[in-house]
């Protein structure tokens, strides 16, 4: 019988120590430093913020240039938006869920491997290095930290689902263009509800009315 118990009591142990080797980021911000270089070789820097609360993501790319570029994501009820200022007038503009996750789909399914440990902290999070291969082929070397992950599947969009939370990577996109991303300030805590509110001096259209204003 004490043997069975001890046996129960290591079993609960070990479990304990499994479930509390990873945990979820459900609130709190998250801070990249980004560097921009175009296919010309010209360089922007500038700060990409992750703020989130539960199902709300709010996504704020500023760049040295003062391009400025802000997304409202609700998955509770699978509704975006974004936060552009045209012409000296501000415009939410209605995204369609559908569209963000299909942006993801080339990138769904991909594999983390050469998985090593680092020597360095990154944002105050250990380190750990790997490199991600996507369906097509493609890889993107990556330092990320293995105690944390996004609950929400379109945090990210080149790491759908991922069980890790990206600390440092770069990649090339389809216009050439390499962007480096490494994070600053991981900071899990209370974030206010209004944070995730559109503002009331915004007006709400549709992308098909945003891109007639474009034009």
């Amino acid at each position: 019988m004490e043997r069975r118990t001890l046996l129960f009591l290591l079993l609960i142990l070990l479990a304990g120590v499994r479930a509390g080797a990873q945990k979820p980021f459900t609130e709190g911000t998250i801070v990249y430093n980004v560097q921009l270089e175009s296919a010309e070789h010209k360089e922007l820097k500038g700060v990409y913020t992750f703020m989130i609360k539960g199902g709300e993501i709010k996504k704020e790319l500023k760049l040295n240039n003062g391009y400025e570029d802000i997304v409202l994501i609700n998955t509770n009820t699978s509704t975006a938006h974004s936060l552009q200022s045209k012409y000296g007038k501000k415009y939410a503009i209605e995204l369609k869920m559908a569209d963000l996750t299909k942006l993801q789909d080339r990138f769904i399914g991909f594999t983390l491997n050469n998985e090593q440990p680092d020597n360095k902290k990154i944002a105050g999070q250990p380190a750990t290095k790997g490199v991600v291969t996507y369906k097509d082929g493609s890889k993107v070397d990556i330092l990320f930290s293995k105690e944390l992950y996004p609950v929400q599947a379109i945090t990210y969009e080149r790491f759908p689902g991922t069980k890790f939370l990206p600390l440092s990577f770069s990649y090339k996109d389809e216009h050439g263009m390499i962007l480096h991303f490494e994070a600053e300030k991981i900071e899990p805590g209370p974030v206010d509800n209004a944070t995730f509110r559109i503002p009331g001096d915004y007006k709400m259209i549709s992308y098909k009315e945003y891109k007639e204003l474009s034009q």
